[in-house]
Parts: C-alpha cells; sequence; structure tokens
C-alpha cells in the first residue's frame, strides 16, 4: 500500500530542504563548512575600523577560517572582541600572533595568524595575542580625514589654477585668437604654394628618381672609382712623402745659391747679365755684323768672284 503524501506535505518538505541548501550555500560562500569541524579562537583589539563578519583568516596569504563575529560591550571591557572560526587541522601555537591588516586597496579589513616557534598548541576557546598594523592601507579616521583634507586642499589649489589660466586666456583671447589667425594663414598659403609649384615638385622628385636610377645603373663605375681613389690614397699612403719633401727642398735650395750666384755676377752667366761692358760689345759686334750682311747683299762682287768661261786665272 502506496503512502500518499499530501500537496502541502510536498511542498513543505521541499522549503525545508530549499533552506537547508540555501543555509549552507549561504555560510559557504562565507567561508563555513558545515560538514567539516572548526575550532573557535578570540583575540581583543583596541579598534576594528573595517574589519566586519566573514572576514577571512589567513596565514601567509593562504585561508584557514573566518571572522565569525564581532562583539563589543562596553559595560564589561572597553576592547573588542573577534571570535573566529579557524579549522581544526590547523594548530596555532601559543605564542601566535593574530594581525589586521587591509586585504587589499579597494577590500576591507582581515586577520593574519603569524605563528610562533612554540610547540605548545592553542585549544579551541583560547585566546590568540592580538595585533594591528598600522601600514599605509591600516588608516585611522584621524588618517582618513587628514589626507580627505589634504586632497580638498589640493583641489582647491587646483580650482584656483585653473581659474587663472581661464583669466589668462580671457584676456588675451585677441591675441589667441590672431595667432591662429596666422597659422590658419601660413598653412593656407603653403598650400597655395604647394598647389602652384606642384609640377615642379614633381620634375624635381622625377629627377630624384632619374639621378637614383642613373647610380643604380653605374654601380659599377662607381665602385671602380672609389677602388681607383682607394689605391691613389693607398700609394700615397706608401709613398715616401718625408723623402720626397727633403729632395724637392734641397733642389729649392741650390735652385736658391744659383740665382744667388747669378745675382752676384759669378759664372759665365752671372758675368753675361752683370758685366755692362761685354752687352755692350754683344750689342756693337750685332751691329757690325748687320752691316756686313747688308753689304754683302749690296755689293756681292766684292766678296765673291766667279767665272764663267775661264777667263783670267789670276785671282
Amino acid at each position: 500500500m502506496k503512502l500518499k503524501l499530501r500537496s502541502e506535505v510536498k511542498v513543505g518538505i521541499f522549503a525545508l530542504i530549499t533552506l537547508v541548501f540555501l543555509y549552507w550555500g549561504i555560510n559557504f560562500l562565507k567561508g563555513q563548512d558545515l560538514f567539516k569541524r572548526n575550532s573557535t579562537y578570540y583575540a581583543t583589539y583596541e579598534e576594528v575600523s573595517g574589519l566586519q563578519k566573514s572576514g577571512s583568516v589567513v596565514v601567509k596569504g593562504f585561508r584557514i577560517g573566518l571572522v565569525s563575529d564581532i562583539i563589543y560591550d562596553p559595560q564589561k571591557s572597553d576592547k573588542i572582541i573577534v571570535e573566529m572560526s579557524i579549522r581544526s587541522k590547523y594548530k596555532i601555537p601559543e605564542n601566535s600572533t593574530a594581525k589586521i591588516f587591509s586585504d587589499g586597496l579597494l577590500g576591507g579589513k582581515a586577520i593574519e595568524i603569524e605563528f610562533g616557534p612554540s610547540q605548545m598548541y592553542l585549544h579551541s576557546g583560547d585566546t590568540i595575542r592580538s595585533e594591528t598594523d598600522h601600514g599605509m592601507l591600516g588608516f585611522s579616521g584621524s588618517d582618513i580625514e587628514y589626507i580627505k583634507q589634504k586632497a580638498g586642499q589640493l583641489i582647491n589649489d587646483l580650482s584656483a589654477t585653473l581659474s587663472n589660466i581661464n583669466s589668462l586666456v580671457g584676456d588675451n583671447s585677441e591675441s589667441i585668437n590672431q595667432i591662429f589667425s596666422n597659422i590658419a594663414g601660413m598653412t593656407g598659403t603653403l598650400n597655395n604654394v604647394l598647389a602652384s609649384e606642384q609640377g615642379s615638385l614633381r620634375g624635381i622628385i622625377s629627377d630624384i628618381n632619374e639621378l637614383s636610377s642613373t647610380l643604380k645603373n653605374n654601380t659599377g663605375r662607381i665602385d671602380n672609382i672609389l677602388g681607383n681613389v682607394e689605391g691613389f690614397t693607398d700609394s700615397l699612403r706608401r709613398a715616401d712623402i718625408p723623402a720626397l719633401v727633403d729632395n724637392l727642398s734641397g733642389t729649392l735650395k741650390e735652385f736658391n745659391t744659383l740665382l744667388a750666384d747669378i745675382n752676384a755676377g759669378e759664372g759665365s752667366v752671372g758675368k753675361l747679365l752683370g758685366d755692362d761692358g761685354l752687352y755692350d760689345s754683344l750689342v756693337e759686334a750685332s751691329a757690325n755684323l748687320a752691316r756686313l750682311l747688308e753689304d754683302v747683299k749690296e755689293n756681292p762682287q766684292r766678296y765673291i768672284n766667279i767665272s764663267v768661261f775661264g777667263g783670267n786665272k789670276s785671282k
């Protein structure tokens, strides 16, 4: 005989199962595992700004539990009690510390447990020595207020600077507009020049291309020229230039000595050029020779006797 369940009972069972799974899912997202056994530890702090329930409890960055509760009762103590639920497989040495730190720039606070070297371990319900990280990210309320003031002052200064810039631009708007107008005019002029000289530019580019082609076609000749220049420079490098210069210097000295002797009237050439009497004698001899040649031309019978028929043989 089958057991018949009413629809209301089925709905109730389904709702109960849904609630159980919902509760388990929420606790699972919080980091609580209902199927594993956890140990509870406590730590006391002066202030826990930013730390909230379900915050992470980590060791060397690895999550081993969560903050299960935060308790503050000013009638009993001015301390804030933080309850931590940690997986039982992680043993906490007695001289360990629980430090609150900033879990990321935009994240909340978390607790990091630094294990001590003790071989004795805490039991569930014990209190861990507490510590607060006052690093760059662990700002207190006064620090945040100070930063807000500084940020506000910076914004005010920036606003004043922008206002001054706007005033400067407003006072010199005509000059600025004139500058932009001049730039626009220059651009237009440049465009006109480029448009009018477009043919010339094309010709120049064509000549450059032709020159490049010519150079490319005469690469062999250019290489030969460069080779000849290199050979000439190599020959100059191997030549004994100092010896050539010394020989040339010696030759010039001898020539200078010869010119000095000529100027002094020494030697045949020097006497010829320096003796006025010899010059006059040469001039007179030249004149006499000219008169003799003229007389021979006019009176050849005086100097040449020719007998055609064998006449008188007497001289």
